[in-house]
């Protein structure tokens, strides 16, 4: 009886020490459940419309040069009557002088000239009846001089084919042949023959311009502009352009500058997404706007923030009397509902892990992102009230609020230059493009599960050179 009682005391024993065992280990270490995450998934903004507006330098020399070659440098002509006026003459021309401004283009030659005629006062069965005069001019002698000029006003159509319309606006005399008989004035008459004759010249030169088609090139820039381009690490920008202008027309020498307009819906994607290419439209009405307008989705994502917010808090040490309490880690995540969760991994007097929660709010100013309500979550608060209530010290969450204090000045440096490179490229052979971003301002922040979205409005300038 008594071996059985002394047995019941040791078991009794046992199991008192177990209870407070457990009961010891369960007030030591601190495990609340997670906050509740919302399942449903936020979409990132959609992108918005922009206006891209880009000077285009197209090089005309080409077709300059084709214009030289097949207006002939070298015009002769002849008019033989038996009864009357009879002539011949010779033309020869210096190669073009060519200048533009805005949508005019002037192209302007030196020409010499030499002629001859004969007059017949009554003629029968073609043989002149009377003698017939001879005269000349620039035979056996100098060529007389001439100085020619025409005026183009060059536009674009619809269909990126160049129109122009070319007129005859010089011909000077420099030294003229001053010939006349019978009262009749034989220079005039063979000068209006050569205006003539240069006037279906200019007409050649309209048919060379009307050969000029701008949409191979520019076909060539709209599908580049429809290809993604890496940005750094950072993902992937479209410009997806949906149409297309020309608002002026500014000739420079042999460069003809135009003001290409887009209407685009740019992007900024962390993925690769295809997108299928649509044809080049025909010319749209032009805009009023100017320069690189966009929006892009900045992505921040919850390891980095986590490794910053460690970076200043890992290791501190708290002390409350004689209690301690040594941060291990902080690890932020989303939560939904435009929420962040921060989970506080700590030892010392208590171990364990607890939750804090807040709204981020970003600071256009200085560019960066705090968390001013943070504060313990509630199932984490019940928690700490019931095993360590000295830890819901206001010092301690003021301290973490101070630490989550985000600048991504660097981070938008970086994205700004990874930008800048992508927009200073060679699209194609004959078609460079070269821009720069000059400001970017976050607009709006967006808490996602896996990250943040900073919604980043940038402008600046983009010029495309097409040869």
């Amino acid at each position: 009886m008594f071996d059985e009682l002394l047995i019941f005391m040791q078991m009794k024993a046992i199991i008192s020490v177990f209870i407070l065992i457990v009961f010891f280990s369960s007030c030591a270490t601190i495990r609340p459940a997670a906050p509740n995450a919302f399942v449903e998934k936020i979409l990132p903004p959609e992108p918005v419309f922009s206006i891209l507006s880009m000077p285009v330098q197209v090089d005309l020399n080409p077709y300059f040069n084709m214009a030289e070659s097949n207006v002939s440098s070298v015009f002769e002509g002849s008019d033989n009557s038996c009864e009357g006026l009879s002539y011949s003459y010779q033309f020869l021309r210096s190669p073009f002088l060519i200048s533009g401004n805005k949508d005019l283009l002037r192209f302007s030659f030196a020409a010499k000239y030499k002629i001859k005629a004969s007059y017949c006062a009554k003629c029968l069965s073609d043989v002149c009846l009377l003698p017939t005069p001879k005269f000349s001019c620039g035979y056996n002698e100098s060529m007389r001089k001439l100085e020619i000029g025409y005026l183009s006003k060059i536009k674009l159509l619809p269909n990126y084919r160049l129109s122009s319309q070319t007129i005859l606006e010089k011909f000077d005399a420099l030294d003229k042949c001053n010939i006349s008989f019978m009262n009749i004035d034989v220079t005039d008459k063979l000068m209006k023959v050569m205006r003539d004759e240069l006037t279906k010249a200019g007409k050649s030169v309209d048919s060379q311009f009307s050969a000029y088609d701008l949409k191979p090139n520019l076909q060539d820039i709209w599908n580049k502009l429809y290809s993604a381009q890496a940005v750094g690490n950072y993902g992937y920008f479209n410009i997806n352009p949906e149409a297309i202008s020309v608002s002026e027309l500014n000739l420079n020498g042999s460069k003809l500058e135009m003001k290409l307009g887009l209407r685009c819906r740019p992007v900024f994607s962390t993925s690769l997404v295809p997108v299928a290419t649509v044809p080049l439209p025909n010319l749209s009405q032009p805009t009023n706007q100017s320069g690189f307008k966009v929006h892009t989705d900045l992505v921040l994502k919850y390891d980095d923030l986590s490794r910053l917010i460690n970076e200043k808090m890992a290791g501190y040490t708290y002390l409350y009397k004689k209690k301690k309490l040594i941060v291990n880690s902080i690890k932020i995540s989303g939560i939904g509902n435009s929420k962040l969760a921060l989970k506080l991994d700590f030892k010392g007097y208590r171990k364990g892990v607890v939750y804090l929660v807040g709204t981020p709010v970003f600071n256009v100013t200085n560019n960066t992102f705090t968390i001013p309500d943070l504060n313990f979550e509630l199932k984490s608060r019940s928690a700490l009230l019931k095993t360590a209530s000295w830890l819901l010290n206001e010092k301690i969450t003021a301290k973490i609020r101070s630490s989550a204090v985000f600048d991504i000045n660097q981070v938008m440096q970086q994205f700004k230059g990874n930008i800048n490179e992508q927009l200073n490229k060679q699209l194609t052979e004959n078609v460079s493009m070269k821009g720069a971003i000059d400001t970017m301002n976050v607009q709006s922040l967006l808490t996602l599960p896996e990250s943040i979205f900073l919604r980043v409005y940038s402008s600046g300038q983009l010029s495309i050179c097409v040869k």
